[in-house]
């Protein structure tokens, strides 16, 4: 009898005990800083593409009081407007990005504050400069394999 309550023990220490987690979360969270690096990227060159690498076929995003359901076509055709004509001086990191990934590793968010200075030519030619400060989280899912972005907060705080 003594060897079979050792055993329940033993056998609920195993289940109710604490998890470790299996994930490296200095490498998921280089993954992470590296797609971040890559949005950045994606601005300077104007690159939608690039910009929906990490992108899925309906996306969240909460701005203004509101929460829309973005399709990846949506997406595209907002980006391909947002980028048209522009230029971009900074798209820069004010604070390090705070990043937390789940224990299992299937999903992460990261918080951001860039500051913004482009330029855009409208209908007419004339060029415009835009220059502010957004702040934010990007949600990710782990999906086979790879980060995918599946939800956004955007604030922004004009910049003098």
């Amino acid at each position: 009898m003594k060897y079979v309550i050792s055993f329940v023990i033993a056998l609920f220490s195993f289940t109710v005990g604490p998890t470790q987690s299996t994930v490296n979360q200095e490498k998921e969270r280089a993954e992470l800083l590296r797609l971040h690096k890559s949005d950045r990227e994606a601005h300077f060159k104007t690159d939608v593409e690039l910009l929906q690498r990490s992108a899925p076929e309906e996306f969240i995003t909460v701005n203004g009081g509101k929460i829309y359901r973005v399709t990846k076509s949506d997406e595209r055709k907002h980006f391909t407007d947002y980028l048209k004509d522009a230029k971009y001086y900074e798209w820069d990191d004010v604070e390090e990005p705070i990043i937390r990934i789940s224990k299992d590793g299937s999903m992460a968010w990261m918080i951001t504050r860039i500051r913004v200075r482009r330029t855009q030519k409208n209908d007419t030619g004339t060029e415009r400069e835009q220059k502010f400060i957004y702040a934010g989280i990007m949600t990710y899912e782990k999906r086979d394999g790879k980060w995918i972005r599946v939800a956004n907060v955007s604030t922004f705080e004009p910049s003098n």
